[in-house]
């Protein structure tokens, strides 16, 4: 649009429903040491009302009329989403374009939020041992202070401290239609979309929006081993994460080549039960009860690829790690085979149309690309990218980020097993 916003629509007529998600290409890795979780507590307060809606009664307006709705913060984005039928579109659209431009903060409502907020990092953080590990883990592997190892919820320190000029501020900087993307999915078309965009949105004014910065380095003095001993814990996990690039931002110029590569690794070597480290670990050698890894692209900055085992009764730690070392080898060595490449492209070729498919998962595909530089070219292009993938990509991407001096790994165990 001609303020800057960003404006997607994919039609679906097998309901009569709709979902609207507008997304800020804001999140906690934009925040600086000092001043954490500012962006998670501003996210709560945008709900509490406008000159014209009064607190609380945004999410009121949405039960009445039959619709559900939801808000999201996370280290690239934040996201705010409804899912009503579809004759209410207009509504909820009225509504959103309303608290992009003119959200009031005030101590009333930020007092008693700010509680909620607290509460909510020890619901999910602190009284979570793998939550309050993984922290730990993203601190070491990202660095201390710095974006991407700092938590989302903020340190509580932080939000203890913030006064509405403060969540102000940061709301006038952020939120604005030129670093926004609006995302419309269901039963709707691009010229009712643009219709009602036009009319709600296309007043509200762009503002001057400063570029993002992510460092192109991750923490120092790797690799690191983190260890949680809790009591609250049954189970011993263990995991290792190494610095990976995004598709936006490579470890090195250049290194963003290996994205989906790394996307096809990490479903062939731990994507299903069917894959070589659960053949391995669980089947095989039976040192493990469970074998994953994991990857994500979609980051603004640097990002991780992972593994994840639960130790089977009996065996040891060192018997997970070197089993594991044993699978790295072999694949550093020997590389993988096009009938496992193509197996794994297959699954992801088939999740990424069920993902489009769906009013939750698309929108949020989608968000998740342009919110962090992409567009929807790069949406689109995606299977096509994923099938290009060749075993000799795989090997390349393997060999570029397995590395033993930018990886962290994470023990969590019973407090009573900790030596």
């Amino acid at each position: 649009m001609s303020n800057g916003l960003q404006v997607v629509v994919l039609p679906s007529r097998r309901a009569p429903i709709v979902t609207q998600m507008v997304v800020y290409k804001v999140g906690s890795a934009d925040e600086v040491f000092g001043h954490t979780g500012i962006a998670h507590f501003l996210e709560h307060m945008m709900f509490k009302g406008t000159p014209t809606v009064g607190p609380g009664e945004f999410s009121r307006v949405i039960a009445r009329n039959g619709g559900r709705e939801n808000a999201f913060t996370d280290f690239d984005i934040t996201g705010y989403h409804q899912t009503i039928a579809s004759d209410r579109l207009e509504l909820v659209m009225r509504m959103e374009a309303d608290r992009m431009a003119n959200l009031h903060i005030v101590e009333k409502e930020l007092t008693p939020e700010r509680q909620v907020v607290l509460e909510e990092r020890r619901m999910r953080v602190d009284n979570v041992p793998s939550s309050l590990l993984d922290e730990v883990a993203r601190e070491q592997l990202f660095g201390k202070h710095r974006p991407y190892g700092m938590p989302v919820s903020g340190y509580v320190e932080d939000v203890k401290k913030y006064v509405p000029d403060d969540l102000t501020a940061f709301y006038k900087q952020h939120y604005a239609p030129n670093n926004a993307v609006l995302i419309v999915a269901g039963d709707t078309d691009g010229d009712a979309v643009r219709k009602l965009a036009d009319k709600y949105y296309g007043p509200l004014a762009k503002r001057t929006v400063e570029a993002r910065q992510r460092p192109t380095d991750g923490g120092t003095d790797l690799p690191q081993r983190v260890l949680r001993a809790d009591p609250r814990v049954a189970e011993t996990r263990w995991s290792r994460d190494y610095l990976a690039p995004s598709i936006r931002l490579g470890m090195s110029e250049g290194e963003t080549r290996h994205a989906y590569p790394l996307a096809v690794l990490a479903r062939l070597l731990g994507g299903s039960e069917t894959s070589r480290l659960w053949r391995t670990l669980v089947l095989d050698r039976k040192v493990a009860l469970s074998a994953s890894a994991g990857y994500s692209a979609a980051s603004l900055g640097l990002t991780s690829f992972g593994f994840d085992a639960q130790p089977a009764r009996g065996s040891s730690i060192p018997e997970v790690e070197s089993a594991l070392a044993d699978e790295i080898k072999k694949l550093l060595d020997d590389g993988v085979t096009h009938e496992e490449v193509e197996s794994a492209q297959n699954r992801m070729l088939a999740q990424a149309i069920y993902a489009q498919d769906s009013l939750a998962s698309g929108p949020r595909l989608y968000a998740s690309v342009m919110s962090t530089g992409g567009t929807v070219a790069d949406v689109d292009a995606g299977p096509a990218r994923v099938a290009a993938v060749t075993p000799a990509d795989v090997l390349a991407a393997a060999r570029a980020v397995l590395r033993e001096d930018r990886a962290v790994t994470s023990l969590l165990t019973p407090a009573e097993t900790s030596k």
